[in-house]
């Protein structure tokens, strides 16, 4: 047995991933780095397979060659070691004994940190530091170890100060001894300054200050502190009464100490680690992995350094390189019931096995940093944990639950997969809010992952209310936002995607017990429609006022931050889908009286549908008509679409809508005049005006300006629009609005008749509530910011747009993005819930962006209405855009350029993350070629064969609890596996109906 000891050397700690020990971000705290190991303290073991390095209680180095001949490839891992944080170092963790005999390795005597903390930050007495004086503050400190230590200090303003700060241990009455100084050059004013250092032990400590230059201080606090610092106060190291210096210490405690066993046998790693606690439980603390990776750019090459290509997991989970580039971390773990596999992207593999493996991950510059954990996840005072890690020659096969597309034309099949994988196995499969029901039941239920019976707990799992109105949000019966204690945040698609989903999940796995649970359920939710809603007239009208679908109401579905509401084309979309799947479901049960009138109202449905969203002139469907009968309609593809995909247009509707999409152009409108704000926002009490001038050098159609609330609702007031110079006898009224019970986040604005190039104002008056005027201290060019009749002194411009008309834009619904149509094609200004009036268009995702689901529904929508051809051209020309780089994925820019919504600043396009309807992208293959849909007797399949294809078919497809193969040619449809061998022949525009009893 050989005990290692070690000089000290230091470096910032890094935010830990994973596994509960997570330790403060850089920058905040310094911890010890361990120097080059000697090589008697250095050890080793390989066996041709594996090359195992360390020290300090971690790897350093794992190097595998899948052969076994010792030829290692460039290292898989840099560091491997227990929990978060890479503290193994000769300071810490010293003592860690080893011991390494015929390829196995001991350790014990791990030590595991976390972070602690002694900070006082109150302040009312900020103390001068003369020439030739100290200041200073005793401290104690009872962590196990602490390596950084600060102060605030101000400098009335000057930018040139100087000290010098030192750190001692003991206090000025015992005696000091110096640990560490430096010189502070220059002190910002009231900022904190560090001191970093070596580990130091707990005890009685000394920060002082010395050496001024310039005007620099002490901030501390006078009579009392929350914070008992175990010390006082000093001024040139003479105590001093009532005082309390800020001060901050950063350091780590010992929370555990650990023993790992790794042992080589031929092609396989066996790790056990066991942990005890010291006070109270905790959780596993798990393992970290540190591989090589490159952030920036598009590559995923091993040449390039980028080592593993995926990670899935035996239920399904599954994570591409691409996704993770340009990005931070991982939004998902991947986990498996018994094994994770990292799929590398030189000669081999990497299987982890245990129970419940999982891996996390955070991105680098170079480096990816995997967390590895597996077992229970509950807290225990003692954590035994045995992972596995198999090297496997690499390959590019997956375990058979991931499912398979086919064809004649094997390359585009191959991208078919890869892309839905990507796509449907790359989010959370659980608690999944219901406005995703449906989808994801297109995605997942057809397939044997975690992840389609993930959406039926999610079903399960969700609230309904008394009236039968399914709840949107898992913890809520509205959507996150805006302010459920404010307005009515439901969205009203709940209850059809819930139907849906239902419909889907039994129709593919026929779970009886699910069904029982959920009959009644449905059935009330159908009736919150047709009774709550006037769903029997064979249109939802929603009657919530916060839903009017007037603008600035508020958002009634997925799509949530357009306005929507009272007669929503998307949502009736769904409630005539819905309609359907109730009906078949209530044949199945027996009630095929309910069963009739559902598709009574149906076709109800479907006359009106087309009577109340059909725009004749543009020849689509609009969005919805608000409660005052006026149409919104921004050219939404989605809308239009989807509702193809439920069969509602005609033929020849049909045949106007692609149309559109297919050679119309957008609509577009600028900005005439846009005074932005800056910060400021007045509050504008009853019985006073305020106002801003504004000067027009083009004709504008309409004026709008922002008030803001500060959180309240409910304000009223008028805004009226003058031509003239402000408040002179030849101002002109143009036209005036009354706005009542407003709150933040929307647009005022007025419609008026073009108006001329020239000077105009825009005043608010008579108002009642809270309310305010965003405004700048920054002048505007053409105009000045009023108040009462006056100019404001503490303000000069206010927030003020006056929009040009529509003019027509370019021919780019589908040349814009490529991968999708843009979402709207006509600019929208006012129609949010939330403004983006500043927002160029095609920035804001809902505003001629894209979200990818789309094309899912564009896919079928065609092979429904325009032939197998035309939906392949689209499918094509969504893959060859995915087949770059990308794989439309990771953070900002894309490939292409385009900014992806959840990277800051980027609104553009929703592509993966968090986005787990884009798996309807690649899985309209499913429904549109193969042709394959459940229902509750029968899977019917109805093949739709492009030209371009001879046969097509899927692998590893779910019904009813049998793995089936799928295969469809021009004339034949055959269902192979586990017993079943089924070929019958069909003609074109037939489906083949297999019921449950032929299995």
């Amino acid at each position: 047995m050989k005990f290692s000891e070690f000089t000290t050397t230091r470096r910032r700690f890094l935010q830990g991933t994973g596994g509960g020990l997570v330790l403060a971000a850089a920058g905040s705290f310094a911890r010890p780095t361990a120097a080059v190991a000697a090589e008697e303290d250095t050890y080793r073991i390989e066996n041709g397979f594996f090359s195992l390095t360390g020290a300090y209680g971690k790897l350093t180095e794992v190097a595998c060659d899948p052969t076994g001949a010792g030829a290692y490839e460039p290292a898989a891992f840099r560091g491997v070691f227990l929990g978060a944080t890479d503290f193994f170092t000769t300071s810490f963790n010293s003592d860690v004994a080893f011991e390494s005999a015929d390829g196995a390795l001991s350790l014990t005597g791990i030590q595991l940190p976390s972070t602690a903390s002694l900070k006082q930050e109150q302040l009312n007495s900020p103390v001068p530091l003369p020439v030739d004086s100290t200041l200073g503050q005793t401290f104690t400190a009872a962590m196990y170890r602490f390596t950084r230590v600060g102060g605030q200090f101000p400098t009335w303003s000057s930018s040139t100060s100087k000290v010098t700060m030192t750190l001692h241990a003991g206090s000025p009455e015992t005696g000091l001894t110096e640990i560490a100084t430096r010189d502070v050059d220059p002190v910002q004013d009231n900022g904190w300054a560090y001191l970093d250092f070596p580990a130091q032990p707990a005890g009685v400590y000394y920060l002082e200050i010395s050496g001024a230059v310039g005007t620099p201080g002490w901030w501390s606090r006078l009579d009392g502190t929350e914070v008992d610092l175990g010390g006082a106060a000093y001024n040139n190291r003479q105590r001093q009464q009532n005082r309390t210096m800020t001060l901050d210490v950063s350091g780590f405690n010992v929370d555990g100490v650990a023993s790992w066993d790794l042992t080589l046998d031929g092609a396989a790693l066996a790790m056990k680690y066991d942990v005890q606690w010291k006070g109270v439980a905790r959780k596993d603390p798990g393992m970290t992995l540190i591989t090589s990776w490159v952030k920036d750019g598009y590559s995923v090459d091993y040449a390039d350094g980028v080592l593993f290509s995926r990670f899935h997991g035996d239920e399904g989970a599954y994570l591409p390189a691409q996704q993770m580039k340009r990005r931070d971390a991982w939004t998902n773990p991947v986990t498996g019931a018994t094994t994770v596999t990292a799929t590398g992207t030189g000669p081999y593999d990497l299987q982890f096995s245990g129970k419940r493996p999982g891996l996390a991950g955070t991105m680098a510059d170079d480096s990816l940093t995997l967390a590895l954990t597996s077992g229970p996840g509950d807290a225990q005072a003692t954590i035994s944990r045995a992972i596995d890690v198999g090297l496997v020659a690499h390959t590019d096969e997956l375990p058979a639950i991931f499912p398979v597309f086919v064809a004649s034309d094997q390359d585009r099949a191959a991208q078919v997969s890869t892309f839905y994988w990507e796509r449907a196995f790359s989010y959370r499969f659980d608690s999944h809010a219901m406005d995703w029901a449906d989808w994801n039941g297109r995605i997942l239920d057809w397939t044997a992952t975690a992840g389609s019976r993930a959406q039926a707990d999610s079903i399960l799992n969700t609230k309904q209310d008394d009236d039968g109105y399914v709840w949107s949000w898992g913890d809520s019966r509205g959507w996150p936002f805006p302010d459920p204690k404010l307005f009515d945040a439901r969205h009203f698609t709940s209850n059809a995607m819930y139907i849906l989903g239902t419909w889907r999940y039994y129709s593919w796995t026929g779970d009886e017990e699910f069904l029982a649970t959920m009959m009644p359920r449905v059935r009330r939710a159908m009736d919150f429609y047709l009774d709550s809603l006037d769903g029997k007239s064979g249109i939802v009208t929603i009657d919530s006022p916060d839903h009017d679908g007037t603008d600035g109401s508020l958002p009634s579905n997925y799509w949530d931050v357009t306005s929507f509401g009272y007669k929503d084309a998307f949502l009736n979309a769904y409630f005539y889908g819905a309609l359907e799947a109730l009906a078949q479901l209530e044949e199945h049960a027996g009630d095929a009286a309910r069963a009739a009138r559902l598709r009574t109202v149906r076709k109800v449905t479907k006359k009106r549908y087309g009577r109340e969203f059909w725009n004749k002139d543009a020849g689509r469907y609009v969005q919805t008509v608000d409660v005052d009968g006026i149409v919104h309609d921004y050219g939404s593809t989605y809308v239009n679409l989807e509702a193809a995909s439920f069969g509602l247009p005609s033929k020849k509707q049909a045949a106007q809508i692609f149309d559109w999409l297919d050679n119309g152009h957008t609509e577009l409108q600028d900005s005439v005049v846009l005074i932005e704000s800056g910060g400021l926002a007045p509050k504008l009490a009853a019985g006073h005006t305020m106002a801003q001038s504004f000067t027009a050098n083009s004709a504008f159609v309409s004026v709008a300006a922002r008030f803001p609330t500060y959180g309240a609702r409910g304000a009223a007031f008028t805004m009226t629009l003058f031509a003239g110079t402000p408040y002179s006898a030849s101002a002109v009224k143009i036209a005036e609005k009354q706005f009542d019970d407003w709150s933040d986040g929307r647009v005022a604005h007025i419609e008026v008749p073009r108006q001329s190039p020239g000077v105009y104002y825009l005043e608010v008056s008579n108002v009642s509530g809270e309310l305010a005027w965003w405004s700048s201290a920054k002048a505007a060019p053409g105009g000045a910011a009023y108040f009462d009749g006056a100019i404001d002194p503490n303000a000069s411009s206010r927030f003020v747009v006056a929009l040009g008309e529509y003019y027509e834009g370019p021919a780019d619904i589908y040349s814009k993005w490529v991968f999708a149509p843009r979402s709207t094609t006509r600019r929208n200004s006012y129609w949010f819930f939330l403004t983006h009036l500043t927002t160029p268009w095609g920035d804001e995702v809902q505003d001629g962006g894209a979200i990818l689901y789309t094309s899912g529904f564009d896919v079928m929508a065609r092979a429904r209405y325009r032939g197998a051809d035309d939906a392949w051209a689209r499918m094509t020309a969504m893959l060859d855009r995915w087949s770059e780089p990308d794989h439309i994925s990771g953070g900002s820019p894309l490939f292409r350029g385009e900014g992806t919504v959840n990277s800051p600043g980027a609104t553009s396009v929703g592509t993966d993350i968090p986005f787990p309807e884009s798996g309807l992208a690649p899985a309209s293959f499913l429904y549109a070629f193969i042709g394959v849909e459940a229902e509750p007797g029968a899977l019917v399949i109805t093949p739709n064969l492009p030209s371009a294809l001879t046969d097509a078919g899927v692998r590893h497809l779910h019904w009813r609890g049998r793995a089936l193969d799928v295969q469809v040619t021009a004339d034949t449809v055959s269902l192979t596996g586990e017993g079943v061998a089924i070929s019958e022949p069909y003609s074109r525009g037939d489906s083949v109906r297999i019921t449950s009893s032929r299995l």
